[in-house]
């Protein structure tokens, strides 16, 4: 399997894997063989890549930290609970056993890597965005070692949360593409306590968790929002969903800029550790997040392209790959390809 940005697909590729909408039903399954009509569709809904199969990419397998079918239920309960009509219906025993069945699924493979590319729609985003955001930290807060599994629970449900409030914000503002006014400025930057007060309305869940959700938004040297909390004053819940909401954000798709490659995310967030975000989270991010991505294009040094088939945890920056078209297997890690580098990630 590999990716392949949505502008290189041609008819005729097989699907590698489910495309699914915002409420976790499936769209386009696994080995669907894409017709033009497809193709248009599928870059219609606003996807920057899929995942598809062929001869030069068989056997390369790319591990997600949940598993398709669990991502599935908690973006049914994330869509649920942004839709004023069906949130009533959702308890607070289905988000935390959402968020419990998601810790316990990424403790199993608490050693993976963060090694993939997000194929989601634009109007599907903000669902999407609030199971990976659940996802990345709940993989921090067990990276970390200062979390017990109830209290990674308890943060995977903080996070899964962190945006409901974006409910009481219009598309268009949430969306614009332009400068927002003043007004527009002051409520978006509401949604947090939004979110915030949504919980306390309707459910009761522990301190930490509800201080997650309204000081995710808040930064490490005191310019954040809604309080201007700084530092340490600042829910270590609410440090790691901020460290891993940005960089889900920056790797997105979004209407107002086109995703940045996982390299480009960990610079910014390195550039900005100590003053945005709390560096020793960010630390702990750059051991986890896969560079290159496995079933990525790469190109080489030497001219050549290669697709990325495992990552070498010494060394981020130098990957296993397989060469095209040939099928070269090259450790960048190795002696012998010590003068290769990689010049580019083709996402």
């Amino acid at each position: 399997m590999r990716y392949m940005p949505i502008v290189k697909v041609k008819t005729g590729m097989s699907l590698g894997q489910d495309i699914y909408d915002g409420e976790g039903k499936v769209l386009y399954g696994t080995g669907t063989m894409l017709q033009q009509e497809d193709v248009q569709e599928l870059a219609g809904m606003g996807l920057w890549g899929i995942y598809v199969e062929d001869s030069v990419s068989g056997g390369i397998k790319v591990e997600p930290l949940i598993s398709a079918a669990l991502q599935r239920e908690a973006l049914r309960l994330v869509h649920d609970l942004f839709d004023e009509s069906r949130c009533q219906e959702i308890s607070q025993d289905d988000i935390q056993e959402i968020a419990r069945r998601m810790a316990r699924e990424i403790f199993a493979g608490k050693d993976r890597l963060y090694n993939k590319i997000d194929t989601r729609s634009l109007e599907n985003y903000a669902f999407f965005h609030s199971v990976n955001v659940a996802a990345l930290a709940a993989m921090l807060g067990m990276a970390s070692g200062n979390l017990d599994m109830e209290e990674i629970t308890m943060l995977t449900a903080s996070a899964l949360l962190h945006d409901v409030g974006r409910r009481y914000v219009e598309a268009n503002v949430l969306n614009a593409k332009r400068t927002l006014t003043e007004e527009e400025r002051i409520l978006v930057e509401q949604h947090p306590k939004l979110s915030y007060d949504f919980l306390m309305e309707h459910y009761e869940f522990e301190p930490e968790v509800l201080k997650g959700v309204l000081e995710h938004h808040e930064w490490y040297n005191g310019c954040g929002y809604p309080m201007g909390r700084s530092g340490y004053e600042i829910s270590y819940f609410a440090r790691i969903i901020k460290t891993a909401d940005v960089f889900d954000a920056l790797t997105s798709k979004l209407p107002y800029h086109d995703p940045v490659t996982p390299s480009g995310a960990m610079d910014y967030l390195l550039a900005n550790a100590g003053a945005e975000f709390d560096p020793d989270l960010v630390d702990l991010l750059t051991k986890k997040i896969a560079i290159y991505p496995v079933g990525c294009e790469i190109a080489l040094s030497d001219g050549r392209n290669a697709i990325v088939i495992e990552n070498n945890r010494e060394s981020m920056l130098r990957p296993k790959a397989c060469t095209l078209p040939d099928g070269e297997i090259i450790d960048l890690y190795g002696e012998d390809a010590k003068d290769l580098t990689v010049l580019e990630l083709f996402v």
